[in-house]
């Protein structure tokens, strides 16, 4: 399910606080085309403000419809494939820190706290797509030189109760091109 169209913030990636020079539109892409090779390989090609995402292969299909709006990313690679604690082969990326931080450095504290040290070449594209559909994805941040946190507005506080929704339906082929008819007003 290579082929990805979608109503919402495009053409390329954007985040929450990334978002201003995205038009929501109707988008038709790959997830071949949604990666972006970073040079420290990370989570990449998110999309915000998506009314529904549609993943088609030959034949057959998925459609996600927000109840309102949802995120998403569909990649040829998972999540772990790019700071997977698992890479335990991998040393901790000590990278932006002080002399003194890193010369006290300790991979026990590092542990599920730094990614793992991941290069380009690492990121080999797998036989699946795995898709994240999210409600809202915290922003990016880094307004001085990657160092500061997400301004409030773009953060999701964990003591809050957030209420969100999308419906899975399955297409072929030529359901697709009637359903975006449908979707697109």
């Amino acid at each position: 399910m290579n082929g990805v169209s979608y109503f919402g913030r495009g053409p390329g990636e954007n985040y929450i606080d990334r978002a201003s020079g995205s038009k929501v539109g109707l988008y038709k892409t790959t997830t071949d085309e949604m990666y972006v090779p970073y040079t420290r390989p990370q989570e990449n090609g998110h999309r915000t403000d998506t009314r529904w995402v549609s993943l088609t292969g030959t034949k057959k299909g998925i459609l996600v419809v927000a109840d309102s709006t949802i995120e998403f990313n569909a990649l040829r690679n998972s999540v772990e494939d790019f700071d997977a604690e698992e890479a335990s082969h991998r040393p901790y990326q000590w990278n932006n820190f002080s002399s003194e931080e890193i010369a006290a450095r300790s991979d026990e504290k590092a542990r599920n706290r730094l990614p793992r040290q991941t290069h380009l070449n690492d990121v080999i594209p797998q036989d699946f797509v795995e898709v994240c559909i999210d409600l809202k994805q915290q922003g990016v941040a880094g307004y001085n030189s990657w160092g500061a946190r997400p301004l409030p507005e773009y953060s999701l506080p964990a003591n809050r109760d957030y209420h969100w929704g999308f419906t899975l339906v399955p297409i072929n082929k030529e359901e697709e091109i009637a359903v975006k008819a449908i979707l697109k007003y």
